[in-house]
């Protein structure tokens, strides 16, 4: 026991007289029994419901009208018990959240909050109302056209009910539009190509500025593509960051020229009139049938497409269309191979229907 606390015990019985309760019965508190009573305070094993000498306790304080300084001391120095609140009074600290710095170890962190009539302002040009930047400028002054913000020629949506024919036109406005995106393109790309006049209008087949390709960068188009500026740009961006890196890794040798099946023809999807319209009609699908390399090799869907051989790795063909194939799920909404029916057996068919609102990659 502290001589402090003893001390204390021992002013407290010579000066305010006796003191009520089992531990002491009558007289002054004797140096004995106040060790006695300081090693029950201290001893936890003691329950305190058998102490009947407490501090704290108002039922065994003396009348304020009794107590003297040494007892207005004691209060002041030794902690006094207070009502626990239950029921509804009490409030738990709330939890820290999960990953919150909390060095100090709080219950809780509180987050700052703004200030009466300040204005969150969000980060996202978007969400202010303005449009996001449709160009982009690498750290090497690289300048890219995000392929999702370029704006499309028709609503996709509208599109795929429409019938594969020609008896409609395109406003004046809808031709600015289209041809000032295709100069974007065109000037932000080693896209080669030329804009031709519009072919058919909005209500059915149809492109508004019609960019017949010849070359894809240093990569030629056998036999030139005819296709809208969104498919244009979304086949070079293909071609360019990944078909040439693979082919430079695999083959030791670039990509010179693609042959294609398929741009631009107003048809169905089937060749048949009962079927819906083909993407093929609104210059937003190309397909593929094979490359050439530098070296003079070739490749073609028909001969070296390997469903077994992709799937295991086995075979340096397989594996690179195969990856030519996965790459181009990237930038296009429908990516279709020789595993997914007979009458893609020779090639890829790629397009950008349903305004890249879900990915078919088979």
């Amino acid at each position: 026991m502290s001589i402090r606390l003893t001390f204390i015990i021992f002013l407290t019985a010579s000066v305010a007289g006796p003191i009520s309760g089992d531990i002491i019965s009558g007289g002054p508190l004797s140096v004995g029994q106040a060790f006695a009573a300081g090693d029950r305070f201290e001893n936890p094993n003691i329950k305190r419901s058998k102490l009947k000498f407490r501090l704290g306790d108002k039922r065994q304080q003396a009348p304020k009208t009794q107590r003297s300084g040494i007892l207005s001391l004691i209060e002041k120095t030794v902690p006094q018990s207070r009502p626990q609140p239950s029921g509804r009074n009490i409030r738990e600290p709330k939890k820290a959240a999960a990953g919150t710095p909390n060095p100090l170890g709080f219950a809780y962190v509180p987050l700052p909050r703004r200030k009466p009539g300040q204005n969150y302002t969000p980060q996202n040009p978007a969400a202010n109302g303005r449009p996001l930047p449709l160009i982009e400028t690498s750290r090497n002054g690289q300048v890219d056209i995000v392929l999702d913000r370029l704006q499309r020629e028709r609503n996709q949506k509208t599109a795929r009910n429409l019938r594969p024919t020609l008896q409609t036109s395109w406003s004046q406005a809808q031709i600015k539009a289209a041809v000032n995106r295709c100069k974007l393109v065109l000037a932000t790309t080693n896209i080669g190509g030329e804009i031709l006049p519009p072919i058919g209008g909005s209500g059915g087949c149809g492109i508004a500025a019609p960019l017949l390709v010849t070359s894809f960068g240093a990569v030629k188009v056998k036999p030139a593509a005819k296709l809208n500026c969104n498919m244009a740009l979304a086949t070079y961006k293909w071609l360019i960051n990944d078909v040439q890196p693979m082919a430079r890794r695999k083959y030791k040798s670039p990509v010179v020229a693609i042959r294609q099946l398929s741009s631009y023809s107003c048809r169905s999807r089937r060749g048949s009139g009962t079927s819906r319209i083909s993407e093929h009609s609104f210059g937003n699908a190309l397909d593929v049938a094979g490359f050439t390399f530098a070296n003079g090799s070739k490749l073609t869907l028909l001969k070296n497409w390997s469903t077994t051989g992709a799937l295991f790795g086995i075979g340096r063909d397989a594996t690179f269309l195969f990856d030519a194939h996965k790459f181009a799920c990237k930038n296009y909404a429908t990516v279709l191979s020789p595993r997914y029916n007979k009458a893609h057996a020779n090639h890829f068919h790629m397009d950008m229907g349903r305004s890249g609102r879900y990915k078919i990659c088979k």
